[in-house]
């Protein structure tokens, strides 16, 4: 039972963070044969986030309130990285001219 609130404080620190970020709550929808989660996507990483801290409700909140902000920088930086790799860097070519 207690996981079952740890995991609910985290839902609940993600869906106050979607509204104050927001300023509303984004329901699921299907646009192109895709399913976007909306808020539910929030709930189930802050819910996941404030389960995996450490097991206190305060900290499960607050893991849930900025999960979905880790997660989404951890996506951006990998997005970066992934571009950053598709190209040789100037180091290379000058190696490879001479």
């Amino acid at each position: 039972m207690e996981i079952l609130a740890i995991f609910a404080a985290g839902a609940f620190g993600a869906l106050l963070s979607d509204i104050i970020q927001d300023n509303c709550i984004v329901m699921p929808e299907f646009k192109s044969g895709k399913l976007y989660l909306g808020f539910f996507g929030g709930l189930l990483v802050g819910g996941c986030a404030g389960y995996l801290i450490d097991g206190s409700l305060i900290t499960a909140f607050m893991g849930g309130f900025t999960g979905k902000s880790i997660v989404v920088a951890l996506i951006k930086q990998f997005e970066l990285t992934s571009q950053l790799n598709k190209f040789p860097s100037d180091d290379t070519q000058s190696e490879d001219s001479q």
